[in-house]
């Protein structure tokens, strides 16, 4: 078979570019190149995309074809999103098409698989920039109709997805991503980034994009509440992530609250890059993830491969995956639960433990070797 791959939204590995859907689909697409020893790809790019990524995707597989285009630069966007890439696609005579970032191009008929990450904005309008009619309205609801085969990340997601949409439920497949995590960082590598960021002694991390649904206004509210009651303690919150939707005001909360502290020990550290982000995560001492919503939550599954217990909400796939036992699971809306989660996970050395343990073995279910393999036997 001839199989296209919508790589429009891919990371960028030299320009350290992209978040979860393209970190989905940047290691969902070397994994499947290296597996498949059959079909024939080709992988459609935007133009900007770096040579070195390239270069590392072509590495795993001599039967591809890269296709680049532009981005757009017409005063119409959906015109080059939807149309001049529909013909794109025409033009490469393929049997099968992957979309794995939610839409598929409004001209495009032909037979294709299309993977869906998550539905909050369904959910909750509330948290994403007004203006989204045309993508929930129409878009979305259209490339659900014409995908052959519909993939979710996790069973919450296809719950969300058949309930808010008529769509047949046999042609809906849960199949989980898989983690990928590099640890064996030297101590060299280890203490220039901590220097970097200017993180002295113990902390705990929170990782992801700075916006309202991720909740970060609660668990700074809940760290300072702990610092507070436990005064001797030196244990910093790191932030780290990009500014997303309506990040102002968490921030001006942040400057207040530090201003009330001794000494500022919240700390944002910005964007990260692939190493800093593993060496942060290997060295905190928790991961705390209360977010309000999440289609999967990849920085969960990373942080129990690093060995490091978690803190994370009892709601949407959080609680899916995170499993029984393997993260302490927290009431989002309660800053006092998660207060509770905090010093529990600092100060009892035996659940700390058991917390590893626990993520360690639970984190070996999601690979992307597993994960390939059934989304391969849809491809036919």
């Amino acid at each position: 078979m001839r199989i296209g791959i919508d790589c429009r939204k891919f990371y960028d590995i030299f320009l350290n570019r992209g978040a979860g859907v393209e970190r989905y689909t940047y290691h969902f697409v070397k994994t499947l190149l290296k597996q498949d020893e059959n079909n024939e790809y080709v992988l459609f790019f935007y133009s900007d995309i770096s040579p070195e990524t390239i270069h590392k995707v072509k590495a795993t597989n001599s039967r591809v074809k890269i296709v680049k285009i532009f981005r757009s630069t017409s005063r119409i966007p959906l015109v080059d999103s939807h149309f001049r890439f529909a013909r794109c696609l025409k033009r490469e005579n393929l049997d099968l098409t992957i979309f794995p970032a939610n839409v598929i191009p409004l001209s495009y008929r032909r037979k294709s698989i299309l993977v869906v990450h998550d539905l909050a904005i369904y959910l909750h309008p509330e948290w994403f920039p007004e203006n989204q009619w045309f993508s929930t309205k129409i878009l979305v609801p259209l490339s659900l109709r014409k995908a052959k085969t519909v993939v979710t990340v996790s069973h919450n997601t296809k719950k969300d997805l058949l309930e808010i949409f008529k769509i047949n439920e046999e042609k809906v497949r849960v199949i989980y991503p898989g983690v990928v995590v590099k640890d064996n960082y030297i101590e060299e590598e280890k203490q220039k980034v901590l220097k970097k960021f200017d993180i002295r002694g113990d902390y705990i991390l929170y990782l992801g994009t700075i916006e309202p649904r991720k909740n970060i206004k609660s668990l700074i509210t809940a760290f300072s509440t702990y610092l507070f009651e436990n005064e001797e303690s030196k244990v910093t919150l790191v932030l780290a992530g990009i500014k997303g939707w309506k990040f102002q005001p968490i921030f001006k909360y942040l400057q207040n609250i530090n201003h009330r502290l001794p000494k500022s020990q919240i700390k944002y550290v910005g964007k990260v890059s692939n190493r800093e982000r593993n060496i942060l995560l290997k060295n905190t001492q928790a991961f705390i993830f209360p977010s309000k919503y999440e289609g999967f939550g990849f920085p969960v599954l990373e942080a129990m491969a690093m060995k490091v217990p978690v803190v994370t909400s009892n709601n949407s796939s959080l609680r899916e995956i995170a499993g029984e036992g393997a993260a302490l699971l927290v009431d989002p809306e309660d800053a006092n639960d998660i207060r509770r989660s905090i010093k529990k996970v600092l100060e009892d050395k035996l659940l700390k433990r058991q917390l590893v343990m626990a993520g360690e073995k639970r984190v070996e279910k999601f690979t992307w070797e597993n994960s390939v393999a059934k989304f391969q036997t849809l491809i036919k």
